[in-house]
């Protein structure tokens, strides 16, 4: 994190917490553009990563994959339309 928040406390609405590293995300096998990454303001422990899909990553349920730090998470589908 950019900034510490003490163990189980919520994540702060100002500044964000985001993460040191950013994330690459893949959908449809497609890059998407990764516009925050971090914890989620007022919960705890919950980290969220907001990306914007490629508009050529297709259509139907298409994988979507994060790869932070070198470890990729396993894909999930995400239904495009």
């Amino acid at each position: 994190m950019d900034h510490d928040v003490a163990a189980g406390e919520p994540a702060p609405l100002s500044p964000l917490s985001r993460t040191t590293t950013l994330p690459t995300v893949t959908i449809g096998g497609k890059q998407g553009q990764v516009l925050f990454s971090g914890l989620t303001p007022t919960c705890i422990g919950l980290y969220q990563v907001n990306v914007l899909v490629p508009n050529d990553a297709g259509t139907g349920r298409q994988p979507v994959v994060i790869t932070i730090g070198g470890v990729s998470s396993k894909p999930v589908d995400l239904p495009l339309r």
